[in-house]
């Protein structure tokens, strides 16, 4: 059995509009857009989002978490700190989408604006860059603090911005910031650590 870790984009949004977006984009990429139900109305833990990565059928496997909101370390954060901490798991990236909450932000590789160009910016909800701000702003964030190691590309608010990332249109904008992960973390096509089944060949 192959013991490289799971590849896993983590994107910092949950609605259906998100959700929507992410479906769209995965299957145009050829990603696994992992679904978190939740049991009993009980929204996932740590551990729980581990063994349901791990089963996935194919990789990179992509996975939304929020804080809807909430200041300090929400459950969408508990997630992503689980996941960040996990052996089996190689977190490419994380997709910021940012957010009205006041916080502190984070810095950030990149962003995607809503007309689709790459800038050394944050952006804001809309998806336009924010020329005098340093810091990627999200209710879903603050936990990277503690990984600076890890990729962050900005984006707006996905499968919104006006109807630039609707998916009806192919939901261009989340494609993009999935990409560019994919790409700058120059992944390579490897087996399945569960299955040892090839994964997708996507940035390969």
């Amino acid at each position: 059995m192959n013991t490289e870790p799971l590849p896993v984009i983590i994107v910092t949004d949950g609605d259906a509009a998100a959700q929507a977006a992410l479906e769209t984009a995965c299957y145009d990429l050829d990603l696994f857009f992992l679904r978190l139900n939740s049991i009993n109305s009980i929204p996932l833990n740590g551990p729980e989002t581990v063994r349901q990565i791990l089963q996935a059928p194919k990789a990179p496997v992509v996975i939304a978490v929020d804080d809807c909101g909430q200041p300090g370390v929400g459950p969408g954060e508990e997630v992503m700190e689980c996941l960040l901490r996990e052996p089996r798991i190689k977190v490419l990236g994380v997709v910021a989408v940012a957010s009205n909450t006041r916080v502190k932000g984070i810095p950030v590789e990149c962003s995607v604006t809503a007309q689709g160009r790459v800038v050394k910016a944050p952006v804001d909800k809309t998806g336009e860059r924010r020329s005098a701000a340093f810091f990627q702003q999200g209710d879903t964030l603050e936990i990277m603090h503690k990984h600076p190691d890890v990729m962050v590309i900005g984006c707006g608010d996905l499968g919104k911005m006006n109807g630039c990332d609707d998916k009806s249109q192919g939901a261009s904008i989340t494609s993009r910031c999935l990409q560019e992960i994919i790409d700058r973390s120059r992944h390579k096509p490897q087996q399945h650590p569960q299955t040892g089944a090839p994964l997708n060949k996507q940035g390969g």
